[in-house]
């Protein structure tokens, strides 16, 4: 097998690098790196050919999020039983 040159990395560090000059970040800094990242994809979506189609789309939740939140569901009537 032939080395992977050195840049290249895998995706948990990568992700690392690509959030890391947010952690730690004050939540009112935060809150307005937010409202950029949401105002960038609103111009996006202005911008595109179809913007009341990409707003009305809701991704599917995945089947392992639905397991989940059923399980969460049990646990909590469980609980709540009257």
């Amino acid at each position: 097998m032939e080395r992977v040159p050195g840049w290249v990395i895998d995706e948990r560090m990568s992700v690392r690098e690509d959030v890391a000059r947010y952690v730690g970040m004050r939540p009112d800094l935060l809150w307005h790196e937010v409202q950029d990242c949401a105002r960038d994809a609103m111009w996006a979506v202005r911008a595109s050919a179809f913007p009341e189609r990409v707003l009305r789309y809701e991704e599917p939740l995945p089947e392992s999020t639905q397991v989940a939140l059923e399980r969460l569901r049990d646990a909590y009537r469980r609980r709540h039983r009257p």
